[in-house]
């Protein structure tokens, strides 16, 4: 296992490496963990769909989701929510503020593009019942509806969530310690209810283009006020607290 000293080095290094990727790489890289998300994703849906005790079912589909992020863990594709955490290379000084947000906004857009083509992969494959969207439909309005404020710091907290797990991962010196390390936390996440940016990118897309009673300004907003709390959730909480452990760590 390694130290917390190694994890935050590998942390900036990882920043600096993102910042440093090529476009096209970051972006297809971008897109595959949005669509790996959404893998995770209909594996919840189809639990809590056709398991008969719901509480069950959402349980069965927290332990489900996790597939989505551990494929992105292992490879190494660019997920918005667990990358915001490298902003450590910012505080570090080694990466600009400027390369970083346009590096962490490009992963952002590519995110929203994988989970637009699986909602549509969805769609026309067909393997979403009536029910199932029933379920999604429902979802999305409760997410599109939700007071800002309530949002804001549902977002904040998921992110502390994942991002405390993705670094307990990161600890760890082989695939079966990141596995086994990642999956209870975002089962933890799942459960809690709490807002995921690109797993709204997928629910919501996929509610809208099922005709579920949601608008374009509704999802815009969940956009925006997720993709923040998710923000500083893991690039302010997390990353700052540890970039101050390890700063007094190092002294």
């Amino acid at each position: 296992m390694k130290s917390f000293i190694e994890v935050v080095d590998y942390i900036v290094a990882a920043g600096k490496s993102k910042t440093e990727k090529k476009s096209r790489a970051l972006i297809l890289q971008g897109i595959l963990a949005g669509m790996f998300i959404a893998t995770g994703a209909i594996g919840y849906f189809k639990l809590v769909a056709y398991t008969v005790d719901p509480g069950l079912g959402k349980f069965l589909g927290a332990l489900i989701f996790p597939t989505g992020i551990i494929a992105i863990l292992l490879l190494g594709s660019e997920l918005f929510t667990s990358d915001c955490m490298a902003i450590l290379s910012v505080y570090k000084k080694k990466v600009n503020l400027g390369s970083f947000m346009k590096m962490l906004l490009t992963v952002l857009g590519a995110n929203l593009i994988g989970a637009i083509i699986m909602a549509f992969l969805c769609t026309g494959a067909g393997i979403f019942s009536e029910h199932m969207l029933e379920i999604v439909a429902g979802a999305a309005v409760k997410k599109t509806t939700m007071p800002v404020g309530q949002m804001f710091i549902s977002a904040v907290l998921c992110n502390i969530i994942v991002c405390s797990g993705v670094m307990m991962a990161y600890s760890a010196k082989d695939a079966t310690g990141k596995i086994l390390a990642i999956w209870f936390p975002i089962a933890v996440f799942v459960l809690s209810g709490t807002e995921h940016i690109v797993a709204n990118m997928f629910y919501l897309i996929m509610a809208f283009v099922n005709g579920a009673a949601i608008t374009i300004s509704g999802i815009l907003t969940n956009f925006g006020v997720v993709a923040l709390g998710n923000f500083i959730g893991g690039g302010i909480i997390i990353a700052g607290v540890n970039y101050y452990i390890e700063k007094d760590l190092n002294a």
